[in-house]
């Protein structure tokens, strides 16, 4: 609970679904796609608080190995992400599609943990932030560095997008989960 509270995950928690709610009304539109990302990148802001304490002796005394604490950390939040946006959007008339929103939801969270352990957990919510933006004002495209670049907002079908957003994934949490955020 300690560890919790220092994180400020209750917090988090508390905000995670007044997030996404006002997000997905406020951002609806049309194109089911952005609705989509934005909402899952609005998520993925708000657990993104607490990737590093506010003390570095208490996240040294624990009993249980720290790399495990950090790998839980992000899974348990990638997970509380994509199913409170799963759940709101359940609420219009057209539902997002499921693996959109996991992709999505994990692609963003490698990235999070990435900018986490490079930059600092200050920094952390920019890396997913840019890159969303770069995806939305780039014009959609067959070319493979196009599609990588714009993978928030490709289909889900498209295998390169999943690939891109699973690398992302595993590079992030593995990296996070290593050596934790920068201080």
């Amino acid at each position: 609970m300690l560890y919790a509270r220092s994180r400020g995950v209750p917090a988090g928690l508390a905000a995670l679904p007044v997030v996404v709610l006002i997000a997905w009304s406020a951002l609806h539109s049309p194109w089911i796609p952005l609705s989509a990302s934005l909402t899952v990148l609005a998520a993925v802001l708000v657990i993104t608080v607490g990737l590093a304490g506010q003390d570095p002796e208490l996240d040294t005394s624990t009993a249980v190995p720290w790399p495990v604490w950090r790998l839980g950390h992000l899974m348990l939040a990638g997970t509380l992400a994509a199913i409170s946006v799963l759940l709101v959007q359940e609420l219009g008339p057209e539902p997002f599609d499921m693996a959109f929103v996991v992709r999505d939801t994990a692609g963003m969270v490698g990235l999070t943990g990435l900018a986490a352990t490079v930059a600092g957990a200050r920094f952390a919510p920019a890396a997913p932030v840019l890159w969303w933006a770069v995806s939305a004002l780039m014009p959609p495209g067959p070319s493979m560095p196009t599609r990588i670049v714009t993978w928030p907002l490709g289909p889900p079908d498209d295998s390169l997008t999943t690939w891109t957003a699973a690398v992302l994934f595993v590079g992030g949490v593995a990296a996070y989960s290593a050596r934790g955020a920068r201080c």
